[in-house]
């Protein structure tokens, strides 16, 4: 029985301690800091030379794929230490040929706020404003009112202009940033990207059961994107609207050419309840046994 981590402060740290003292075969590293300067952890698993980057909780909201990715990595190192096979899939041979990087929490003060309306914030004031209260359960952005998500540099003008239009400001959710890439847990992710240059990047929202894939990705990654939905059960879909604009995977995709995919898991209203976090941990670690046979 693996163990259930929740991404709140606490929860992250002893994720992080586990896998260092308990799990073989997982290089534990701080891949940045926040802007309240909580740590920004990457796991790190296989030898392989072709590198797949999965990465969650960019939204406050959607804390509950981090614990999607805490499950994935432990359920790797068991594997790998037990010889055991998956889904007709010898991980340790997997793991010979691919090296995993697991980025579970990269808005670690959004998750923060979702879950305890971070109390000890020295920002607090001013996120209570941003917010319009103190019930932070709808919030997505991180600690200074940046929806990550829309924080790369693809089409950053662009969206600005539309924010303009619709009086989007820093807050909860979609404002962008003064300029691409000007949050620290954007950038520490963006650099590792262009440092690894993977395979394929995976990024982890909820809720939807939906893949998406870029409208001006190549033929290949439709068709990745086409058997990603079929091995979960999920919709193949492309952005519309203002998805379209400073995200993640266009960002990867347009910019450094890495084949990129969202994936929207389970399905209700954000956040969605912990009983659904069984069936979506198994569906997103039997993804990532399967996907890699068809790169």
């Amino acid at each position: 029985m693996l163990n259930i981590f929740l991404p709140d402060r606490k929860g992250r740290g002893d994720f992080f301690k586990y896998m260092s003292e308990k799990c073989q075969g997982v290089d534990c590293a701080v891949l940045g800091k926040s802007i309240l300067s909580s740590e920004i952890h990457s796991f790190k698993i296989g030898v392989g030379k072709r590198k797949i980057v999965s990465v969650a909780a960019h939204h406050g909201m959607e804390y509950i794929t981090s614990s999607v990715l805490y499950y994935v990595v432990q359920k790797f190192s068991d594997n790998l230490t037990r010889h055991a096979t998956s889904y007709g899939v010898n991980v340790a041979f997997l793991l010979q040929k691919f090296t995993f990087w697991f980025v579970p929490c990269l808005n670690p003060d959004g998750v923060d706020m979702m879950l305890s309306g971070a109390p000890e914030s020295p920002l607090k004031e001013r996120e209570t404003k941003m917010n319009g209260g103190e019930d932070f359960s709808s919030w997505q952005a991180n600690a200074r009112g940046v929806d990550l998500n829309h924080n790369y540099d693809f089409r950053f003008g662009e969206y600005k202009q539309i924010e303009a239009e619709e009086n989007i400001l820093p807050g909860r959710t979609r404002y962008s940033g003064e300029y691409p890439e000007s949050e620290p847990e954007t950038r520490a992710l963006a650099n590792l990207l262009r440092t690894l240059s993977p395979k394929l990047l995976i990024s982890l929202h909820s809720q939807g059961k939906e893949v998406f894939s870029r409208p001006r990705e190549d033929a290949r990654t439709h068709r990745i994107a086409e058997k990603c939905a079929e091995i979960l059960g999920y919709k193949h879909s492309v952005p519309v609207g203002l998805a379209d604009f400073g995200g993640l995977s266009d960002y990867a995709g347009e910019i450094l050419g890495i084949p990129s995919l969202t994936v929207e898991v389970g399905r209700g209203k954000n956040p969605l309840p912990m009983s659904s976090l069984p069936a979506i941990c198994e569906g997103v670690y039997k993804l990532l046994c399967l996907l890699p046979t068809y790169l």
